[in-house]
């Protein structure tokens, strides 16, 4: 799972002190930084962890090196001496291999590795306290001790449309607010959510095998135009919010934003009122996390210049037990979640904008597959 979608543009914008990469850069010239992203909840997994490096050249960022460590050993346990071990596994996806003159690219499946993952019958327990293990060679980094907080229920979703100012003035951003509506319980309390998706596409082979509009099909199996794409997390930056002006009394507030960009509300295949499954998640977090998360906004929505420092710096829960002054970047959380759905409809939108023209196998858009998905059955 994914909900550090921003630390990577903090962690550009903090190392960012020039514009230009020497050329000359030698390997032995590369500092990696670690940069660890993930969480636990109190569902079942499996729950991943991904572990990067994040690398920069003698102070000079090239615009993001990142490399994922291999041959790691990560384990998360718990304040019973439970120990679980997360393993990276191998997965099939269709994927497009290269793309050569000509626009007729190579289809084919390939493997590839998950991130770190923990076992899928593997879930937190509120009021339990866990920590996150990394050993790679000789150093270990560990995070500090996270115990899992109670999450108040979702009473109730409610949806918005909502036009942002875009690039382009006639054009605006547009979509669909989604507000939870939950009692906070007395008390300093902290919030994070998460957005999930599910909208269908078809994709039509418009070219044939001597089309050159890079829409072919894998001849080896014909094929698939119909496909159901999940979005987990979808794109976004991390809604994080305190309880300072709502304490204990029932409220409402925005957490997400789905935008229309031209797929997600065009399907007329299916019925007008289950145009687009929207799961949302809600946390309670720590001050810990609601301060890290605040900072990865700040360096997100900054106005300056590259040049300028960084308004905050951004650290996080995981350190290197050898050499605590070895900068390690990312937050491991363990968070009991509040699950509730709702659909959109066509008719929650004011517009609905054209959608790009897509085609060729459906199954290299990221999220895709064929199955029928349960909320849509």
């Amino acid at each position: 799972m994914r909900i550090f979608t921003l630390i990577l543009l903090g962690i550009w914008i903090s190392f960012l002190t020039a514009c230009i990469t020497p050329a000359d850069i030698e390997p032995s010239d590369f500092e990696p930084i670690l940069v660890v992203e993930g969480f636990i909840n109190d569902d079942f997994g499996p729950h991943t962890i991904k572990i990067t490096r994040l690398g920069r050249f003698a102070g000079v960022t090239d615009g993001g090196v990142i490399r994922r460590v291999e041959g790691a050993t990560v384990t998360i346990s718990d304040d019973l001496g439970n120990v679980v071990s997360l393993f990276r596994r191998d997965v099939v996806r269709k994927d497009i291999l290269n793309n050569p003159p000509g626009c007729a690219p190579s289809v084919d499946f390939v493997n590839v590795k998950t991130n770190f993952q923990t076992p899928e019958n593997f879930k937190g327990e509120v009021g339990r306290t866990y920590t996150l293990e990394i050993i790679i060679g000789s150093q270990t980094y560990r995070s500090e001790p996270q115990t899992i907080l109670p999450t108040p229920a979702i009473d109730d979703l409610s949806l918005a449309f909502a036009e942002r100012p875009g690039i382009d003035e006639f054009n605006p951003i547009s979509g669909i607010e989604i507000r939870s509506s939950w009692e906070d319980p007395s008390g300093n309390n902290f919030y994070m959510w998460r957005l999930n998706g599910i909208y269908r596409i078809s994709t039509p082979d418009i070219g044939g095998p001597n089309s050159t509009a890079c829409c072919l099909f894998d001849p080896a199996d014909g094929g698939e135009s119909e496909c159901w794409i999940l979005e987990k997390n979808v794109p976004g930056k991390v809604r994080a919010l305190s309880d300072r002006f709502f304490d204990g009394i029932s409220t409402t507030e925005k957490v997400g934003f789905i935008e229309d960009d031209g797929l997600r509300f065009s399907s007329i295949e299916i019925p007008p009122n289950k145009q687009y499954y929207v799961e949302v998640e809600q946390y309670s977090i720590s001050l810990e996390a609601f301060d890290f998360f605040s900072r990865i906004d700040i360096l997100a929505t900054i106005d300056g210049e590259i040049f300028d420092p960084p308004p905050v710096s951004i650290g996080g829960n995981i350190s290197n037990i050898a050499d605590p002054t070895e900068r390690v970047l990312g937050l491991f959380g363990a968070f009991d979640v509040q699950k509730r759905s709702i659909f959109i409809n066509r008719s929650d939108l004011r517009f609905i904008k054209r959608f790009p023209m897509v085609c060729g196998d459906c199954r290299v858009r990221a999220g895709a597959q064929v199955e029928i998905p349960e909320p849509f059955k």
